[in-house]
């Protein structure tokens, strides 16, 4: 066994690239993708038995056609790992074992923000995380030995701690690697809280030296991680989600973690459900594949050893039985297999259903034909609702968000009743005083169905905001207002600003006591920016003066065009709250 890397002096050593290995997508020698596979990661089977998984379970999996099996629970335990590697061993299936990929802590080295606040897990720079890590996936590559159906260790990177901001991870200002870095190039560390912290890096022209220090001290612990497992079982599989991935996924673990004898299985979630839920079935699978195909490029053009497969997730809103069937054959179609984080329906009542169609999306995968995903619909579908009862005489607001906090932060002012987004007919939409689309992320034509219905909205008197992705992945309904922008500072994933700061541009009825010139912080991490049109007036920028907030009035309606991203992670304080809900205001009193 190897011993655990240790800190001391760690930042300070001359660090080797590793190699990048084969270009291209890992061909399916190893025998965990002599099959396309067929994952499932299960929240509903042993939920029922008190989180345990049985032989029953398994012997179920596997007549529905998967063929790796991956309990949500227990993948830290080394003997619920053993029992369910002989199982599935027992049964001719694959065994995978789930765990995250951060760990928490209260009082550690924590993650740090570029704005200062921490989140409670470890740092990427810590060596808790790391040896933690090891010793874990080291215990997992030993089972591997003795049982060969364990293939690998299922690395879950979605950030599920308080204070979290974004997968993990990207870079962290934490002290340690503050210190580590101004050894390391012979500089004076001033004393500074830890908000200042990113801010003094880009005043000192450090940004990108920063980035790579920090990204090669991550490549070195993943390479020694690797050889590790190496020493055990070269054979033995990494899979990585979310994918494409963050930064530490994309600039450590892609060239340090898939070998030619282990290519790196990354798992993505752009497939999970529909793009939304008023989408009819072949249109969201057609869109489903165009985002999956777009996502494969990114470790394509790395050119490393990989496989790359799709996800599903029941229990996002428009994924039925049959819709995550066809979808299953539809990612198999484009992607070297999928996977699915099975959570939503419940055993005893909708989980035969499912199975069922999984059934059949599994016999259709292993015959080759494929062709399940562009067969008719079967069932009716529900594509929204059509009528809105309401049950107080305040202002209707209809939301579309996947956090609650939004709609707490407007309700909280006494003067709404706010709804979740049921449907988007314009006979639904009429019923709202305003419409607030954020998480609405779905590609969309000017002359699609929905977009129409929205541009019709407005002009008859609707007040809609179309906040942050929204606002990038459809194209513009309101060209003459606002149309999605390229940043050129900090960028992250083509859109994303990744800068916290904002500055009121204008004074404006909407912005009730704000005035030009005033700074705040938002909640969120990044933004995006847009390219006022003829129509659009721009309140608020970002210190490169790039247009984050953008109003106008179409017709007898008002739309805002807004770059933040409202409730992430904490209700909104100061003056981000004041903006977001004066021109909710300001939007409600269109007509």
């Amino acid at each position: 066994m190897h011993a655990p890397l240790r800190r001391a002096g760690f930042f300070l050593l001359v660090i080797l690239a590793g190699a990048r290995g084969q270009a291209a997508e890992a061909q399916p020698g190893h025998p965990f993708l002599r099959q396309k596979p067929r994952i499932l990661v299960d929240k509903v089977l042993m939920a029922d038995n008190q989180w345990v998984m049985t032989d029953a379970h398994v012997k179920e999996v596997k007549a529905a056609g998967f063929n790796v099996v991956s309990p949500r629970i227990g993948g830290t335990d080394p003997s619920r790992v053993r029992k369910v590697a002989a199982m599935a061993q027992e049964n001719g299936l694959f065994y995978v074992a789930w765990m995250r990929g951060s760990l928490d802590t209260k009082t550690g080295l924590k993650h740090v923000y570029p704005d200062g606040h921490d989140c409670d897990v470890f740092s990427p720079n810590s060596d808790d995380l790391w040896d933690w890590l090891e010793r874990t996936l080291l215990e997992h590559a030993r089972i591997s030995v003795e049982i060969p159906a364990m293939a690998g260790s299922f690395l879950d990177f979605e950030n599920y701690a308080r204070g979290g901001s974004g997968n993990h991870y990207d870079l962290s200002y934490d002290a340690r690697v503050l210190a580590d870095f101004a050894k390391a190039r012979g500089l004076a560390l001033p004393e500074m809280a830890p908000g200042e912290r990113a801010r003094w890096i880009a005043d000192q022209g450090l940004e990108a030296p920063f980035r790579a220090f920090q990204v090669e001290g991550w490549r070195h612990r993943a390479r020694h991680l690797r050889q590790a497992l190496d020493a055990i079982n070269p054979g033995f599989l990494l899979l990585v989600y979310p994918a494409p991935g963050t930064l530490l996924i994309t600039e450590a673990l892609y060239p340090e973690w898939g070998t030619a004898q282990a290519p790196l299985v990354l798992c993505d979630a752009v497939t999970y459900g529909r793009p939304n839920q008023f989408l009819p079935e072949a249109e969201a699978l057609a869109a489903n594949r165009k985002a999956l195909e777009e996502t494969m490029q990114v470790p394509q053009k790395a050119g490393i050893p990989h496989a790359y497969l799709g996800g599903i997730d029941p229990v996002c809103e428009g994924a039925d039985p049959e819709f995550c069937g066809k979808n299953a054959s539809m990612i198999a179609a484009v992607s070297q297999g999928y996977w699915v984080f099975y959570e939503g329906p419940t055993y005893r009542k909708e989980h035969p259903e499912y199975f069922r169609w999984f059934k059949q999306a599994n016999d259709d995968i292993v015959s080759g034909a494929l062709r399940l995903w562009q067969q008719p619909r079967s069932q009716p579908e529900n594509l929204g609702e059509t009528v809105v009862t309401p049950r107080t005489d305040k202002i209707q607001v209809a939301v579309y968000n996947t956090r609650r906090l939004l709609q707490d932060d407007i309700e909280a002012t006494g003067l709404y009743e706010v709804h979740p987004l049921r449907g988007m007919s314009l006979e639904y939409l009429k019923h709202f005083r305003v419409v607030i689309l954020q998480n609405f992320n779905t590609a969309l034509d000017p002359d699609h169905p929905i977009s129409r219905n929205l541009r019709q909205y407005v002009e008859q008197g609707g007040g809609l905001l179309i906040g942050h992705d929204t606002a990038w992945f459809m194209a513009s309904p309101f060209p003459e207002v606002a149309t999605r922008g390229y940043p050129k500072q900090k960028v992250e994933a083509e859109r994303h600003v990744v800068d916290s700061a904002l500055v009121t541009a204008a004074a404006h009825a909407g912005l009730p006591g704000l005035a030009a010139g005033q700074q705040f912080t938002t909640e969120f991490r990044d933004h995006m920016i847009f390219v006022p049109g003829p129509q659009g007036t721009t309140l608020i920028r970002n210190p490169f003066g790039e247009p984050v907030y953008v109003v106008g009035e179409v017709g007898k309606g008002r739309v805002l065009f807004s770059g933040c991203y409202y409730g992430y992670a904490a209700r909104l304080g100061g003056p981000e709250r004041d903006a977001l809900l004066g021109l909710v205001a300001w939007l409600a009193g269109g007509r």
